[in-house]
């Protein structure tokens, strides 16, 4: 695996994008960073550019305006240095869940035998021994993030970005895979930087929690998550957690419409 995590930041950055009707302005001033080995999220309202301000971390996209530093460097080959996890899983259906899982170390040269070898050292750990054969078709939604998850670790990058893995699932599943996903970080020592629409995720996951504005997106507030750890899912219903949560919430409801507050509502 990857030898250290990588922090990341973005200074100033504005993007617009040009359209039919004219320019887009996305996202406005945005100072982001993400040190070494951190848990964060970004949330705000549907449409506020969280989406691409991934996309700008992971370097498909490049800022109208402002910088972006990688490792404490300039960001410009930061493309391909980053791993990046959308909502759908985009599990090949043709191919085994381990052959899924194996694809970013066969893009980077690896041969099939060996690349299997090192992704079955880590299927106990992604909960999927037992299941490495069989098809997409064949697994749950949560067994598909899963192998979707193992696949993006399987790059060895220092900087994981998360975009909305579990929002398609159902609560149960989502809570299921949140508890895992806490364990897991734990052990894999790399940076996550997670877009998503659920406060509890956000807060129940993170270090710190960025809330953006509606569109053009700007950061209004940066939470720090004072929440000890390890973690468990049983958190949630703390009143310092539930305090949190509601104060976040008031947040949100300042920057846009109201987002989902959380798999048990």
């Amino acid at each position: 695996m990857a030898s250290a995590p990588a922090g990341i930041a973005l200074e100033q950055v504005s993007k617009t994008f040009v359209t039919r009707s004219g320019p887009l302005h996305v996202l406005e001033e945005v100072d982001f960073a993400v040190e070494a080995g951190e848990f964060v999220s970004i949330i705000g309202p549907s449409g506020c550019g969280k989406s691409t301000l991934l996309n700008i971390l992971a370097g498909l996209e490049e800022p109208t305006a402002g910088g972006v530093r990688f490792d404490g460097r300039p960001g410009e080959g930061r493309l391909g240095s980053v791993a990046y996890m959308p909502q759908k899983d985009l599990l090949l259906p043709w191919r085994t869940a381990l052959d899924n899982a194996i694809l970013a170390l066969e893009v980077q040269g690896w041969n099939r035998a060996a690349a299997r070898e090192r992704a079955g050292e880590l299927l106990a750990t992604f909960g999927l021994q037992g299941f490495e054969d069989h098809y997409p078709a064949d697994l749950s939604g949560g067994m598909r993030q899963r192998t979707a998850f193992l696949r993006t670790i399987l790059a060895d990058k220092r900087l994981v970005l998360l975009d909305e893995p579990f929002g398609a699932l159902d609560a149960l599943t989502r809570a299921n895979l949140q508890a895992w996903l806490l364990d897991l970080w734990g052990l894999l020592a790399v940076t996550v930087v997670l877009v998503t629409h659920d406060v509890e995720e956000a807060l129940l996951l993170s270090d710190r929690v960025y809330v953006m504005t509606a569109r053009p997106g700007r950061i209004s507030r940066v939470m720090t998550a004072p929440l000890e750890r390890p973690r468990t899912y049983d958190l949630v219903s703390s009143p310092e957690f539930t305090a949190l949560k509601a104060d976040l919430l008031a947040t949100l409801r300042d920057s846009g419409p109201v987002v989902s507050q959380g798999a048990r509502q």
